[in-house]
Parts: structure tokens; sequence; C-alpha cells
């Protein structure tokens, strides 16, 4: 299963904290929803919508000490609005002009005083035992260009889905290949390969 994203995150810590804690079958339960499998690829052909998009711009979130504001050409003609919790660990030159691959129909929400459209995705690994990021990149795609499972076609996808179902299937590095529900993810005919990630979680 996918890491929370780090945008949402802190939110989802907040939350916690407010909630009575669960009982420890109601988790079992919850764990036991992660897809796999054809299970796993039918859903994310159904519901999840991962494109292509070029950060234009980037400034901080004055309210979020971690959070930077994107503005991002994800091709449709209106700039689209994301923040990410990736302040501590990317420089914005380090963003700013990537073809980076969004969560793109993650239903919107406001962060200190700011609607994010989306989640940028992202690999963990460790490097010299400090924890880093690598983002997903596709810099021979167009904005627009949606993210499909190798050896699967486009498909419609809802306007909007919530984080649960985001995360209802497993997103992952394997051998540098990003990959979800198992398989291999592709953007216009080539796979998404990592520089540094080998192994490790997307988020």
């Amino acid at each position: 299963m996918a890491n929370e994203p780090k945008e949402h995150a802190s939110v989802k810590a907040a939350e916690a904290k407010a909630a009575p804690a669960a009982p420890a079958k109601a988790k079992e339960e919850s764990a036991d929803k992660v897809l796999s499998g054809a299970a796993a690829v039918e859903h994310f052909n159904k519901y999840i919508q991962l494109i292509v998009a070029k950060v234009t711009k980037i400034e901080t979130n004055s309210q979020g000490d971690k959070l930077y504001i994107e503005t991002l050409d994800d091709g449709s003609g209106t700039p689209r609005i994301i923040q990410s919790g990736l302040r501590p660990y990317l420089k914005e030159e380090e963003i700013l002009g990537k073809n980076v691959i969004i969560a793109a129909n993650l239903a919107p929400r406001k962060m200190k005083g700011v609607e994010s459209h989306g989640m940028l995705l992202a690999a963990d690994y460790e490097e010299d035992g400090k924890e880093k990021v690598e983002l997903l990149t596709a810099p021979w795609a167009a904005p627009g260009t949606q993210v499909i499972l190798e050896g699967e076609s486009e498909c419609e996808k809802p306007a909007k889905i919530d984080i649960d179902r985001f995360c209802k299937i497993d997103y992952r590095i394997t051998e540098k290949h990003a990959q979800a529900a198992g398989k291999n993810l592709v953007a216009a005919g080539q796979p998404i390969v990592m520089e540094k990630t080998v192994n490790g979680e997307i988020s």
C-alpha cells in the first residue's frame, strides 16, 4: 500500500489525535482491503488517474514550514495548483521545470489556506543514512499524457476520488521501475524509471 501522501500526512495525523483509537480487529480489516493481482489492476484502470504535468512555478506556503505551492501545466489549458510537503527534501530548483507524475483526480483539499488539486508522486530512499525523496518524472512526455499500467489501455476515470480509494492498491519502486498494482507505470510508451531509487515506496 502506498504511504500517506506527504501533503496529507500532517492533516491525517491531526485527525487521528482527535479520533478514538480503532479496535485492533478494525485495523486488520482495513489492511485486508488493500487489493492485489487482477483486482488491483481493475481498480487502477477504473479509478486511478495519473498524468504528466510540468511544474511552471513554485512558491513556499508561509503558513506551513514543509509546504510548497506548485503551479503546473497539466495539458488542460488551466493552471493546476498542488501543495506538497517536499520542502524538507527538495530545493525549489529540483522541482521547477520538471515533467512530474501527479495523481490528478484526488478530491481537492485545503491545507494552510490553499486548496490543493492532486498530488505529486515521489519515492522514498536512503542515502548516507538520511531519508531522501525522488520525484517520479517523464521528461519525454507532454503535459496531460496519461500514465497507464504496462500492457493496459487508457481508460476513462471519475472526476474525483478520495485518498482512501487511491490507497487501495500498492505503489512502489522495484529495481528502479515505478509500479502500481504490481505492474510498471508507462507514459507515452516508455516506463517510468528512477535515477536513484532502486527499491522503495511511492508516496
